[in-house]
């Protein structure tokens, strides 16, 4: 591989993205609180961004290679910010109760891929793209606290 690198690869885009996921990174916080993400979380975007942090560093990177580690750290962003804790109060009324479960419960069974998904979303707390019993679960067992 390597070759020398031309002038033509264009990282811009790299490090931009880098740059925006080491800030994500940065000010994330680990924790099981709404707000902060799980510690695999944030252990998977680091790894992201070593990978991508590897190819601006590749004097001998391709176009496509600089390309290709753009497009994967900006999934892993997404795939980060996706696994947030989200608070169990999905009617936003300040507690979690009956209300927030009974929410849930009327989401039941749907997906990203099910009619009215932007709606029923806020029920989904593991950020899966589907209500399920986990999610009905994280809700029942906060209305215990």
């Amino acid at each position: 591989v390597g070759g020398g690198g031309t002038p033509s690869v264009d990282k811009t885009a790299l490090i931009s993205a880098l740059n925006n996921a080491q800030s994500l990174y940065d000010a994330a916080v680990v924790g099981t609180q709404p707000g902060q993400y799980p510690q695999e979380a944030k252990d998977a975007l680091l790894a992201a961004i070593n990978a991508a942090k590897a190819v601006r560093d590749d004097p001998g990177a391709t176009q496509s290679q600089v390309n290709n580690a753009v497009t994967a750290l900006n999934n892993a962003v997404e795939a980060f910010k996706a696994a947030v804790n989200k608070s169990p109060d999905i009617n936003g009324d300040g507690k979690t109760d009956v209300g927030d479960l009974a929410i849930g419960a009327y989401y039941y069974g749907m997906d990203s891929s099910s009619e009215g998904w932007s709606e029923a979303k806020i029920a989904d707390m593991n950020g899966d793209n589907i209500i399920d019993i986990s999610d009905l679960a994280y809700v029942a067992i906060n209305i215990l606290y």
